[in-house]
């Protein structure tokens, strides 16, 4: 069977509209749509407050009609008061710029925070949909790929240096740093590649993307965890 759909997000229109959004798209055929990719901020309007009932209408009316749902986790866009209570969930860049809300994928990776508050809303959206008529399979996240050079994340990126590489004396040797006389004498002076004055160290700068991937990776495999 070829599922034929597309993304859906109905809490960007008015409520009025979504009985003619699912009658053309049973119209053009479409037997699936992907949901709430971007509703933490409906699904969760201040911390800890949960607004399911729009999300319950929309899953009943696309079941009612024999659509299923690719049900998203809606953790790719923090909604403005997660950054505005706790700006250390935002982003920092590479010359030490604390990026702030307004777009999406402002967050952290690398957060305690953003992390507990992103499983709090998974673990409810699993109690409440896991069962449902019109769930076909869970959208985990969306677009992997924000980075941050904040300290939380340096702290994590020294960490994950010291479980592939031991000991500082093996690190310099791997990432050349005789060369400019880069040469580190303990782990703390270890930095994410941040904006420097002149060329970056390129190997510093791919291990940096490794634990990046390995970061978005832990917290997606802790959100299918849950689901």
């Amino acid at each position: 069977m070829i599922r034929f759909g597309g993304d859906y997000n109905p809490e960007q229109w008015p409520e009025e509209t979504w009985e003619e959004d699912v009658r053309l798209m049973r119209e053009a055929d479409v037997s699936v749509v992907t949901a709430g990719v971007f509703s933490w901020a409906r699904l969760e309007p201040r911390p800890g407050e949960r607004d399911f009932g729009w999300l319950d209408r929309v899953l009943d009316l696309l079941q009612a009609t024999g659509i299923g749902v690719f049900l998203a986790t809606p953790t790719a866009s923090p909604p403005p008061w997660l950054g505005h209570r706790w700006p250390e969930t935002l982003p920092v860049d590479e010359a030490g710029h604390r990026l702030l809300y307004g777009a999406r994928n402002q967050f952290c990776p690398s957060s305690p925070v953003y992390r507990e508050r992103a499983l709090a809303l998974v673990e409810d959206l699993a109690a409440r949909y896991g069962a449902h008529p019109a769930l076909v399979a869970w959208h985990v996240g969306n677009e992997l790929g924000p980075t941050c050079y904040c300290d939380v994340t340096a702290a994590y990126f020294r960490s994950w240096l010291r479980r592939r590489y031991g000991t500082v004396e093996t690190l310099n040797e791997a990432w050349g740093t005789a060369f400019w006389s880069q040469r580190y004498a303990e782990w703390d002076e270890v930095l994410p590649p941040r904006l420097a004055p002149y060329v970056r160290n390129p190997t510093q700068r791919l291990d940096f993307r490794r634990f990046t991937s390995d970061a978005l990776r832990e917290h997606y495999l802790a959100e299918r965890a849950v689901l």
